[in-house]
């Protein structure tokens, strides 16, 4: 009885709104849970190096602007709730009675749209299957495997569900109208007052510019989370500061008082929504643009990839077949093993062939040692000491970071140490020999490479790497718009939350316009105008932001500015393209009937 009451009290409308967010959230889920399954089975992240990483971060930031979506538009459907509870506390109805009706309203839709998530994202887990069969991933998915991704998905969804259950309970506990009108004026009077903070936004996006001069990943990332909250807060308290200003102005601020205040009013009310839509849109154009436009560099000499090949090669046998194989136009360079006091084997050439092999003159004190550090991480430790035996120990220096051999290629020389010629030639006996040769060396793979795969030798080919990374590129691409997409949806299912939930205040303010004189062109055009702004501030504010920041990513690139110009910009061109469609449906399909809908009543 209670489930056919609860079932007849649904607004159907507001229903699918909420049911949206959960089944893309859900189908979200249940897509990255399958790549992450076919990548930990199939090895997928063991060929896609370095970029794996990109992955992980594309499933955690979706993840948890999945649950941020969910939890707005679990408000947002709270709030469309107040009229039912009320009606039912005049009723006589008790609060446990009440709280039954909701708990199996919300249970009722959180397992309906749960199914249909599932359902839904195993049709995008097939696609995205299929489309990796297309790029030659041969992988396979067994009942288990499905099972184990449902599972998973089904835990996750629980946890969120035991997060917002209570909150919805503790909401119409605490319900009290006058109670939360008091609290609505003290929030205001503290947002004027706490205006200012806006300077320390503007701090915050100073500083983050400024450290996007230092190369590396980790401080562009750190400049973007402080970049975002300096911007959160300019776009909470700025709208005060701004109105304050122009307050000192008087003639200007009287004249243009009534319009002044409406979009402060506004702007104010949505500057969270317009936040978290600015950061779906900027996810859309850095993150999936980026990994959209990106490409592998070509096997050519680069001072990120100096060698076509180098190894670290002790058998006499792969020493010779590498002296035939270059033909004298490689390097050989002695090395010898070192080791860190914690035991860890090092590997270290002597400062005459570093001055050879980088044009930089070095020359070393008895006792001294340089650490060189090829690796794109750049907190690495440097080590006090290095010891060749109990009687040779060598005190480092010096630690830099710089590209002698290759980008952490081959693995054993990511980090060595650069000590003084004598003390490398009295261990010739138990020297190792680098080999180094420039150009493309495609032709030498094939006739040498299984070689010295089968002997264990430490041997980097630059044109078997940059050609299995190019293949693999095609998986984070893949993964980058399966989240891409995501974020656009939850962009324009946000944006339909914010339309539908102003529907009835839309009309009652129209309805009175409409009595008083304005024309029926006049409201369509107006509410159009209303609802474009909306659009077009986080939608400005992401194309300027990631244009800051994808130019800050190309910086120092021979190519760069006409790779920005010819591939960028022609992805920001498609994406405003896309929103602009979407604003021409909702005006078409929402806006005008419902002008319609004002003259007609």
């Amino acid at each position: 009885m209670l489930a056919k009451m609860v079932y007849k009290n649904m607004d159907k409308k507001n229903v699918l709104l909420y049911s949206f967010s959960i089944i893309l959230s859900v189908a979200l889920e249940m897509v990255f849970g399958t790549a992450f399954m076919v990548n930990d089975r199939y090895g997928l992240n063991e060929k896609t190096g370095s970029m794996n990483w990109l992955c992980t971060m594309f499933f955690l930031a979706a993840g948890v602007m999945s649950i941020f979506f969910v939890l707005y538009s679990t408000a947002y459907y709270v709030r469309t709730k107040n009229k039912d509870y009320s009606l039912l506390l005049m009723l006589g109805s008790s609060r446990k009675f009440i709280f039954k009706f909701f708990s199996v309203e919300f249970l009722f839709i959180y397992v309906f749209s749960v199914v249909l998530g599932i359902l839904a994202g195993g049709l995008f887990s097939v696609l995205l299957l299929y489309i990796l069969r297309l790029f030659q991933y041969l992988v396979a998915v067994s009942v288990a495997d499905v099972v184990q991704v449902i599972k998973l998905v089904m835990k996750i969804n629980l946890m969120i569900f035991l997060l917002e259950y209570p909150l919805v309970l503790l909401y119409f506990c605490k319900r009290n109208l006058s109670e939360m009108r008091l609290r609505e004026m003290k929030k205001e009077g503290r947002h004027n007052r706490t205006c200012f903070l806006v300077i320390g936004g503007i701090v915050l996006i100073i500083a983050s510019m400024r450290l996007l001069r230092e190369s590396g990943l980790p401080y562009r990332f750190i400049s973007m989370g402080i970049c975002l909250a300096g911007i959160y807060m300019v776009m909470t308290y700025g709208g005060s500061l701004v109105l304050m200003l122009l307050k000192l102005f008087k003639n200007f601020y009287y004249k243009h008082m009534v319009t002044l205040n409406e979009f402060y009013y506004q702007f104010k009310s949505n500057c969270r929504l317009l936040f978290i839509m600015l950061v779906l849109s900027f996810a859309v154009l850095y993150f999936t643009g980026g990994a959209v436009i990106s490409r592998m560099p070509e096997d050519v000499d680069s001072p990120v990839y100096p060698y076509g090949f180098v190894g670290v090669i002790q058998d006499g046998g792969m020493k010779d077949m590498a002296r035939e194989m270059f033909g004298g136009d490689g390097i050989e360079i002695p090395a010898v093993k070192g080791y860190l006091y914690n035991g860890t084997v090092v590997f270290c050439i002597s400062d005459r062939d570093y001055s050879r092999l980088t044009a930089q003159e070095l020359r070393l004190e008895d006792t001294e040692a340089v650490w060189i550090n090829e690796s794109t991480m750049l907190d690495i430790e440097k080590p006090e000491f290095i010891c060749l035996s109990e009687e040779k120990v060598f005190t480092v220096t010096k630690g830099q970071n710089e590209i002698v051999f290759g980008t952490e290629q081959p693995d054993s020389l990511w980090q060595f140490a650069v000590l003084p010629e004598a003390a490398v030639a009295d261990c010739q006996d138990e020297a190792y020999s680098i080999f180094a040769k420039n150009g493309s060396l495609q032709k030498e793979f094939e006739q040498y490479g299984y070689c010295f795969q089968e002997n264990g030798t430490d041997i980097f080919w630059r044109c078997a790497f940059l050609k299995d990374a190019d293949e693999n590129m095609a998986y984070v691409k893949i993964i980058s718009i399966f989240a891409g997409v995501f974020c656009i949806f939850s962009f324009f299912g946000i944006f339909a939350l914010k339309l539908q939930g102003d529907m009835s205040f839309l009309n009652q303010k129209y309805r009175i316009l409409y009595h008083i004189g304005m024309s029926e062109k006049s409201i369509y055009k107006a509410m159009s105008s209303e609802y474009r702004k909306l659009m077009e501030i986080p939608v400005v504010l992401s194309l300027l932001l990631s244009g800051v920041y994808m130019a800050a990513e190309m910086a120092g690139s021979d190519m760069a500015f006409e790779y920005y110009i010819c591939k960028y910009i022609p992805f920001q061109i498609i994406f405003v393209g896309f929103n602009v469609m979407y604003f021409c449906w909702i005006k078409k399909m929402v806006l005008k009937k419902n002008t319609k809908i004002i003259i007609n009543e």
